[in-house]
């Protein structure tokens, strides 16, 4: 069995090579910084499993990730999303095979994995309180123009406000404006939570709600 780890974090293989090691001993575990570089390393290697790390320097980019999964059709994706779970939507709309964070124990890893070889989703449990917390709190009645969501859709990719001006035709104190006009109407205090709420919207409206 074969698995490739994505990361440019030094410290991270080490945690999750132990964790594989205990489960697959014999298993191969090839390590590269992007998926970029996965893609063309599972073309000769014939990855079982691919373990992507949400730090590394494209693992945002689903268009990447929808290639690695063409290319490799029968090889599991597992993520880890580290801190950030406010990418967990993304990577779910992306059809990932399993999802776990820095709170996940090695116990859910090896089980991520296990059922990665049947092609099982798993989603481990502090990531799924945290759906859990998104399904249940209360409906967004307020939407956003056209207008809006291009800018927030900006402001969530950490953008200044000059650089969100100069591509939307603007000012600086006009992104301003609309970056407190949109937090106000999705009730959010930071960008962290405004990805996390667009993401919600996202999924609504792809479920027909």
């Amino acid at each position: 069995m074969t698995i490739l780890i994505v990361t440019d974090n030094h410290l991270f293989p080490i945690a999750i090579r132990s964790v594989v090691k205990s489960q697959y001993p014999d298993s191969a575990i090839i390590e590269t910084d992007t998926i970029l570089n996965a893609i063309a390393l599972s073309q000769t290697s014939n990855p079982r499993a691919m373990i992507l790390d949400v730090g590394a320097a494209d693992a945002k980019d689903t268009v990447l990730l929808d290639d690695f999964k063409k290319a490799n059709p029968h090889t599991a994706i597992l993520v880890n999303l580290g801190d950030q779970p406010q990418f967990m939507y993304k990577f779910i709309r992306a059809g990932v095979t399993a999802l776990f964070s820095n709170k996940s124990l090695p116990e859910e890893i090896n089980e991520g994995l296990r059922l990665a070889e049947n092609n099982t989703r798993y989603i481990s449990s502090d990531i799924q309180q945290q759906l859990l917390f998104h399904i249940i709190e209360k409906p967004i009645n307020r939407t956003l123009t056209k207008r809006e969501e291009l800018m927030a859709d900006l402001l969530i990719t950490n953008k200044s406000h000059q650089e969100v001006a100069v591509i939307t035709g603007t000012s600086s104190k006009s992104v301003g404006y609309y970056k407190r006009r949109i937090f106000q109407k999705l009730e959010v205090g930071n960008l962290i939570d405004l990805a996390v709420k667009l993401n919600k919207i996202l999924i609504n409206k792809e479920s027909g709600n």
